[in-house]
């Protein structure tokens, strides 16, 4: 099974001023997804990462001028993906063979699932 992955920054958090810099990232959200074009099946990680503050003397990029591109290369630079590739392709082999169907209870009326009783 070959799986595509891709990021997606959902909301970005920043600091108003942080050591003498203004409009500073400081958190990106994203999902992080995987297509399986095989099977035409595909999974979504949600997750969230602090960003770096950037060294003095860096390229800094005030957050009215980031790109969706900018954003990705530093999701790249900073997240190890192997936990979420690890879910993402777990949740895809889920769905070509899954092991948790609901299933109707043979003695229940009309084959029905019986709910469960809350407290």
């Amino acid at each position: 099974m070959a799986i595509i992955y891709t990021y997606q920054p959902t909301e970005l958090f920043m600091a108003p001023s942080l050591d003498g810099l203004t409009d500073v990232v400081t958190r990106v959200r994203y999902n992080y997804t995987g297509i399986d074009d095989e099977n035409s099946l595909s999974a979504v990680f949600a997750g969230a990462t602090p960003v770096p503050v950037p060294a003095s003397g860096s390229e800094f990029i005030p957050l009215q001028d980031l790109t969706e591109a900018e954003v990705i290369a530093w999701l790249e630079a900073v997240v190890d993906p192997t936990h979420m590739q690890d879910v993402i392709m777990k949740n895809i082999s889920n769905q070509i063979s899954p092991k948790y169907e609901p299933t109707p209870l043979p003695w229940a009326p009309n084959g029905d699932v019986v709910p469960p009783v809350e407290e």
